[in-house]
């Protein structure tokens, strides 16, 4: 098993979505732009795949799928001018599947232990260089990131549910 970065909780909260998490996800004045992480062939590693596989034609809403490479989407980033960003990945909390959190950069390790070659942590530091704009954080909690391809059945819903709350939130006027 490949592990995804680990980081502690913030707080204990619950599996569903939290304010701070629907907080992070509604929409801000301006250009917004949602990347997201992961590998769909490690299981629920491709929960930010998903994700952004579903996602499209919203307003003021740019959502870029990054992969297993984050590093190369920095540019795109920076071209778009973005009012806000933010980072949808697996995390392990050591919490249930599809639980849901708001990560600070403090818990994010500035060396890569996870299916990414360069740490995050790095990526959002280049990434705010090149923009000016801070880097927010969405990690959720896989049940497994081993090699097979689909998500489990709680990851998904948490998957869904952040899905109907960016449409809601970006659909268009």
């Amino acid at each position: 098993m490949i592990p995804v970065y680990r980081v502690r909780p913030i707080s204990s909260m619950s599996n569903s979505l939290t304010a701070s998490v629907l907080s992070a996800l509604r929409r801000y004045p301006g250009h917004n732009v949602f990347i997201t992480v992961g590998n769909s062939l490690r299981s629920d590693d491709g929960v930010g795949p998903y994700i952004s596989s579903v996602l499209e034609n919203l307003k003021d809403l740019s959502v870029i799928a990054a992969g297993q490479n984050p590093e190369n989407v920095i540019d795109k980033v920076a071209g778009l001018r973005p009012a806000r960003i933010l980072i949808i990945d697996a995390a392990d909390f050591g919490k249930n599947p599809g639980y849901t959190q708001i990560v600070d950069r403090e818990h994010i390790p500035e060396t890569s232990v996870s299916t990414h070659a360069i740490s995050l942590k790095v990526i959002a530091h280049l990434i705010e260089e090149d923009t000016g704009v801070a880097v927010e954080f969405l990690g959720i909690q896989p049940q497994s990131v081993e090699l097979k391809e689909g998500l489990s059945p709680q990851v998904k819903e948490t998957a869904d549910a952040i899905i109907a709350v960016i449409r809601k939130e970006f659909s268009h006027a």
